[in-house]
């Protein structure tokens, strides 16, 4: 823990990332409290009002403050990235730890993995979507997770492949260790690192891929704040009024940015082999 601090210290790219995460975690969890006009309020006098010591941010078509509504759309955010990464891991790891311990059932899921990822992902959550019927957060979290929990039960699967053929596995076996012992105490527990790594790029992407998918007007409803919701209302003024699509693009980007910046370090950290090189 000490070490990564350093590292933190060290690292400018890094400490930019922790600082911007930090902010928005900080927001999101308080933003309600201290938004400064209701996110939801229509005000068709003040519409398309640029930005402003009233309004930070501007205003949209509907008279809303972008401040208030780009603030209250990171907790959506945050609540959904957290939702979707834990979707991947709940399903993702235990596939990819069997899938690597026992060849015949890892042929078989890995047959299934490497057929959904052949779709490209913004289209096969599209056609989750329209299987699942209409837009709410759940049918987004379970889309999107199902488009994320291959690439988690890959990375699971090729580490565990890596971890069943070294010596103490070995022992273990040797000594009668029955296979579930071995899965939970010899191998599970050294997935840590990977999975920690694989957790913030599925954070990071499916927070891009929601914000797809309320850009394409399949996500969460539109009366939700969400920075995806926001720029596919914004962008048929995108040239008169361009700032409503602006600040939640750049929250958006910032966010992306900072999660893959944090997961690069981790994985140099957490990487044996990548360790000293840092």
């Amino acid at each position: 823990m000490v070490s990564f601090a350093k590292l933190i210290l060290h690292r400018k790219t890094l400490l930019f990332a922790v600082g911007v995460l930090f902010s928005l975690v900080v927001i999101s969890i308080f933003s309600p409290y201290f938004v400064p006009y209701d996110p939801d309020a229509l005000k068709v006098l003040d519409r398309l009002k640029p930005p402003s010591a009233t309004h930070f941010f501007g205003t949209d078509h509907f008279g809303r403050d972008i401040f208030s509504r780009v603030l209250v759309g990171t907790r959506v955010t945050f609540i959904l990235g957290l939702s979707i990464s834990a979707f991947a891991l709940v399903f993702g790891v235990p596939l990819g730890v069997l899938g690597g311990y026992y060849d015949r059932l890892g042929m078989v899921i890995m047959r299934v993995v490497d057929a959904i990822m052949a779709f490209p992902a913004i289209i096969l959550a599209l056609a989750l979507m329209a299987i699942m019927g209409k837009p709410g957060m759940v049918n987004v979290i379970i889309a999107v997770g199902m488009v994320w929990a291959p690439r988690m039960v890959r990375v699971v699967y090729s580490s565990t492949l890596s971890l069943r053929e070294n010596t103490y596995v070995e022992a273990a076996r040797a000594l009668g260790a029955s296979s579930g012992r071995i899965l939970i105490r010899h191998i599970a527990v050294n997935l840590l690192s990977p999975v920690i790594v694989q957790s913030t790029f599925t954070f990071a992407f499916s927070i891009m891929e929601v914000a797809a998918l309320n850009f394409l007007g399949v996500g969460i409803p539109p009366y939700v704040p969400s920075w995806g919701g926001m720029m596919n209302e914004g962008r048929t003024y995108i040239i008169r009024a361009p700032w409503i699509i602006i600040f939640p693009g750049v929250f958006l980007a910032l966010s992306v940015l900072s999660f893959n910046l944090l997961g690069d370090a981790l994985r140099d950290r957490l990487d044996p082999r990548l360790r000293n090189i840092v």
